[in-house]
Formats: structure tokens, sequence, C-alpha cells
């Protein structure tokens, strides 16, 4: 179902994933965000940039376009038991 607004607080996706030590995400997210040259300080430091603005829609997981270094991304976060959020996604829109 999407909706309008987010799903889950910007502000708590960022304290969750907000150093490399906490950074929580897939396989599949990482070899796409290295294949775009990203480490996971870059992958940091691109979600603690993410504004409120740039919520484009919120589904099953949480999506955003997030613009770094050039580039328009496609990000999405869910929920996570074990790490509090996930990055499921880490993409060139």
């Amino acid at each position: 179902m999407e909706k309008r607004r987010p799903t889950y607080d910007l502000e708590a996706i960022k304290l969750a994933l907000g150093s490399v030590d906490r950074l929580a995400m897939t396989t599949s997210a990482l070899r796409d965000a290295t294949a775009l040259g990203f480490d996971r300080g870059g992958i940091v430091e691109t979600i603690i940039g993410i504004e409120r603005r740039m919520f484009f829609k919120s589904m099953t997981t949480f999506a955003d376009h997030v613009p770094a270094r050039g580039l328009t991304l496609y990000v999405k976060f869910q929920a996570d038991v074990i790490t509090e959020f996930t990055v499921m996604s880490f993409k060139e829109k």
C-alpha cells in the first residue's frame, strides 16, 4: 500500500544507522552501493544527509530518492527486529 508520508521516524533511522559500526544492510544493497562507488562511510554519510522533503513515497518498505555525489539514489529501509532498521536497497534511481 502506497502512502504519502514515511512509515518510520527519520531521526530514528539516522540514529540506528548513523555509524559504520551500526550500519545494517542487505548483501545486494551493499553490492549496489559499492558498484556506485560508495563505501560504508559514504553510505552512512548519505543516510545522515536524508531530509524529510526527500521522501517520495512509503510502501511496505520505506523508500525515498536521495541526492548524493551527483546521483539520485533510491534508498529503502525496513524495520528489523535485530538491528532496528536495515538498508534494503541502495541504488541509482
